[in-house]
C-alpha cells in the first residue's frame, strides 16, 4: 500500500519567494519577454493610472512604467515579498520613481482613483476564487478603462507541470490532484478566454495567441521547477530526496524528447463599458 506522507503547504507569496534564484535565472528568456508582449498589447499610454495585479519581479510593471513616463503612475501588487524587492531594485536602477511596488493581496486591493489599465500576467488562476478575484480587477477600472490577462495555452506549460508532478510523486507521493474541473481549463483557449470576459461586461474584447517556446539545456527544466509553482510538489524534501526528483525529470524529459519549454500564451485585452452592462451591474452587486 502506497503511504502518503504529510506535504508541506505554503501560502502562494511565500511559496514564490522561495522561488526568487532560480526565478530570476529565467527572467530574461521567459518572464521578461511575456511581460514586454503583453504590455505591447496592453499598450500602456502617456499619463495613464496603472495597476499591475500578481506582479512577480516586475516583468509588465516595468515596461508599463516605461510607457507611462513620469506624468504616469503604476501600482505593482503581489503577495511574494522576495520577488518585490528585485522589481524594486530594477524600479531603481532605471529611475522609475513613478512605479511602486506593494506587498498585499490584489483581490481585496484598494485605489484612491480608478485606473486606466488593470493588466495581470499568469495571475488570475492562483485567485482563491478566479472569478470574483477578476470581477474585482474589472470593478478598479475606469469606464472605458481596459483590462489585459494571459494565460497558457492549454497543452503546453501543463504539460511540463504534470511532468514536474509526476517526477516528484515517483519520490514523494502526492495526493491526488482535486477532482473539481480545473479553472484554468475555462481559460486556456482563445473562445474560452474571450466568452469568459465578455461574462464581466467587457467589450471590443481581443485575444491574441502567442506560441513561445524555449530551449532546455542543461538543468533548465530543474530550475524551471524550482523557480515557478511546481516548486510546490518538492516542499521539505531533503537534499537526497531533490536529486532524485532532478534525475527522474531528466531522464523522463529525455525518454519523451521533451527538450523545449512550451510557454504559449493568450494575451485578451477587453474593455469595461462606459455605460454599465448588466451583466457588470449584476457582478457589483454580487454579495
Amino acid at each position: 500500500m502506497t503511504v502518503i506522507s504529510a506535504v508541506p503547504t505554503l501560502p502562494v507569496g511565500a511559496l514564490f519567494s522561495q522561488t526568487r534564484r532560480e526565478f530570476a535565472s529565467w527572467y530574461s528568456r521567459l518572464w521578461g519577454p511575456l511581460g514586454a508582449l503583453a504590455t505591447g498589447v496592453s499598450r500602456p499610454r502617456a499619463g495613464e493610472r496603472v495597476l499591475d495585479a500578481c506582479c512577480g519581479s516586475g516583468a509588465s510593471a516595468l515596461p508599463a512604467a516605461r510607457a507611462v513616463g513620469a506624468t504616469g503612475h503604476v501600482d505593482a501588487v503581489d503577495m511574494a515579498g522576495a520577488l518585490l524587492d528585485q522589481g524594486r531594485a530594477e524600479a531603481d536602477r532605471q529611475g522609475l520613481a513613478h512605479l511602486r511596488f506593494h506587498r498585499g493581496d490584489v483581490t481585496a486591493w484598494r485605489a484612491d482613483a480608478p485606473y486606466d489599465l488593470v493588466q495581470c500576467c499568469y495571475g488570475v488562476f492562483f485567485f482563491p476564487d478566479m472569478d470574483a478575484g477578476t470581477r474585482h480587477l474589472v470593478d478598479l477600472l475606469r469606464p472605458g478603462g481596459r483590462i489585459t490577462l494571459t494565460t497558457w495555452v492549454g497543452g503546453g506549460m501543463d504539460s511540463m507541470v504534470r511532468r514536474a508532478r509526476e517526477a516528484a510523486s515517483a519520490v514523494r507521493p502526492l495526493p491526488a490532484p482535486p477532482t473539481a474541473p480545473d479553472p484554468r481549463t475555462r481559460v486556456d483557449s482563445a473562445d474560452g478566454l474571450a466568452a469568459w470576459l465578455r461574462s464581466f461586461g467587457l467589450v471590443d474584447v481581443a485575444v491574441h495567441r502567442v506560441d513561445y517556446r524555449v530551449p532546455l539545456l542543461g538543468d533548465d527544466a530543474w530550475m524551471f521547477l524550482l523557480g515557478a509553482a511546481p516548486r510546490r510538489f518538492v516542499l521539505g524534501m531533503d537534499e537526497q530526496q531533490l536529486g532524485r526528483v532532478r534525475d527522474r525529470l531528466h531522464a523522463d524529459m529525455a525518454a519523451a524528447g521533451h527538450s523545449h519549454l512550451d510557454a504559449s500564451s493568450l494575451i485578451a485585452v477587453g474593455v469595461r463599458p462606459r455605460q454599465p452592462s448588466g451583466a457588470t451591474a449584476r457582478h457589483r452587486l454580487a454579495p
